[in-house]
């Protein structure tokens, strides 16, 4: 019951505030969620050209804003659109040679915009110094300097039921709202867009941010199913087993994990015991190892644990974390990420932020009024909704969904649980691609993966993210293609100009890794 309460409760509420969606009744109905193909797009497109200025030297590129149909092929009817926005680089002399960059955000029930707007796109939201104020009104779009578009084309997709991207036969749009069912349908539309285009030979990159780490794992194996095979995947945020995470799971390992990452938030604020307020690195290598040989341990215990143990780790715990020790021993040595945000700065009246724990918002932690969420949300609805009209000059008589609440809701969290090991016995676990994504490494050689976290991000915390590759089933040669990078930032990271540009360096050595340039 848990579950269901974290993910109908909390999560809910704070994806009503930050997208202002709006939730439509729709019935389950039982279609086969993989009886569709898609279609060529037809004239529902929109392309413009611009010039970018990057490091002294202008880039020519178009935009297009278009549609790909789902065409049921049983009745050759069509159900449905997905709408993406294209950023193709021009002048280039031979396309088959040019990577190609599919990104998508998370959610589930998010659309593009984040990823869009905030960090790859050749037009960004502009932002405070250091990415912890909200800017004042007037919102604008800056040029992106930290852009990839100077060395591959991007592709931004709107899943469906976010963006334009709508159901229009009438068909239930259930069919498509699940772990497996989406990344289904997401792998047909890559598929279609190479084929269309003429780029089916072309280097292809996943990009995904936050449950775009479910959905990428999910996708680069699919996608190798149906001939396209991925040169590299990105990951920003990102959670590939929903058992790791607070939000979604409340078990000892969800907390034990989220544990260094409050460690982080208190050396940021000045909370953390004196004696470790220098190197952050150091701190935190230090505060991981106690979680796996202390900490741990302690909670596996429960009331085995000696009043001696006991008071051991709530002082060790609260010499780390910036916690009172009455606090932690009232809640019984576990203190979650809501109690957390409250309680670090409870004696300033000040609540922080799940998603950056650098913000605050005066007051106690509430979902609907995560400051975190709050500074960005506004600004980036604007900014697309003038940037779709003036500068794409794309218009539609559809509201642009920056997400959708009966996206979350619907979701089909069962298609994502790991079947079980043994027969007759039902899988008990929460949803989880670590198989996807270990198959897709260990058929792949070339197969590369990047994954940057946010060291302030209470949401999908590093550590979390940390254990998920440490889990992979894989031999020693295949996880020296994954590369982990923390930054300065919370989970949208890139909403810190300094951790953005250095995950544009890092991001580019990646590209010349599985370019060969």
């Amino acid at each position: 019951m848990i579950y269901d309460i974290i993910f109908l409760n909390k999560k809910i509420w704070v994806i009503f505030l930050f997208f202002g969606f709006i939730s439509v009744s729709i019935g389950l109905n039982g279609i086969n969620p993989y009886n569709m193909a898609l279609a060529n797009p037809e004239n529902d497109t929109k392309v413009t050209f611009h010039t970018l200025r990057i490091n002294d030297e202008e880039m020519d590129y178009s935009a297009t804003v278009g549609s790909i149909p789902i065409i049921d092929q049983k009745s050759q009817t069509e159900q449905a659109r997905i709408y993406y926005i294209t950023y193709n680089r021009q002048g280039i002399e031979n396309f088959e040679k040019r990577a190609i960059t599919f990104a998508f955000n998370g959610g589930p029930g998010a659309a593009s915009m984040m990823l869009h707007l905030g960090v790859l796109g050749p037009r960004v939201v502009e932002k405070s110094k250091d990415g912890t104020r909200l800017m004042p009104p007037p919102f604008r779009l800056v040029d992106n300097p930290n852009t990839l578009l100077d060395i591959t084309d991007l592709v931004f997709i709107d899943p469906i039921g976010t963006g334009y991207s709508r159901m229009t036969g009438g068909a239930d749009p259930t069919q498509y709202w699940g772990v497996s069912e989406d990344v289904r349908c997401i792998a047909q539309f890559i598929q279609s867009y190479l084929n269309h285009n003429g780029r089916s030979t072309s280097p292809v990159i996943i990009a995904g941010e936050s449950y775009g780490g479910v959905r990428g794992s999910g996708l680069a194996k699919v996608l190798q199913d149906i001939g396209v095979y991925p040169s590299g995947l990105i990951f920003i945020s990102p959670v590939f087993d929903l058992g790791t995470i607070q939000w979604s799971s409340l078990d000892d390992r969800a907390l034990a994990l989220t544990i260094p990452t409050y460690a982080a938030a208190a050396w940021y604020h000045k909370k953390i015991n004196p004696d470790y307020q220098g190197d952050l690195d150091s701190v935190l290598q230090e505060v991981r190892a106690w979680v796996e040989n202390h900490y741990l341990k302690a909670l596996w215990r429960g009331n085995a644990l000696s009043e001696e143990e006991r008071d051991k780790i709530v002082e060790k715990l609260s010499q780390y974390t910036g916690i009172a020790e009455d606090f932690i021993r009232e809640k019984n040595l576990r203190v979650y990420e809501d109690d957390f945000a409250s309680e670090l700065l409870n004696d300033k009246g000040l609540a922080l932020g799940i998603y950056d724990a650098r913000v605050t918002i005066p007051g106690t932690y509430v979902d609907e009024d995560d400051p975190s969420y709050f500074l960005i949300g506004g600004p980036f609805k604007s900014c697309l909704a003038n940037y779709l009209k003036n500068d794409l000059q794309f218009e539609s008589n559809l509201s642009y969904l920056s997400g959708s609440a009966e996206v979350y809701e619907k979701w089909n969290w069962e298609s994502g649980r790991p079947a079980p090991k043994y027969e007759g016995t039902v899988s008990l676990g929460y949803p989880n691609q670590n198989e996807e994504l270990s198959k897709a490494l260990r058929r792949s050689d070339f197969l590369k993966v990047f994954i940057a976290s946010g060291v302030y991000d209470l949401e999908c915390p590093y550590d979390s993210v940390l254990y998920s590759i440490n889990h992979l089933d894989l031999p020693a040669e295949r996880r020296n293609n994954i590369t982990l990078q923390i930054y300065p930032g919370g989970h949208m990271l890139y909403t810190n100009p300094e951790a953005l540009a250095q995950l544009k360096k890092d991001l580019e050595e990646f590209y010349q890794d599985i370019l060969g340039e």
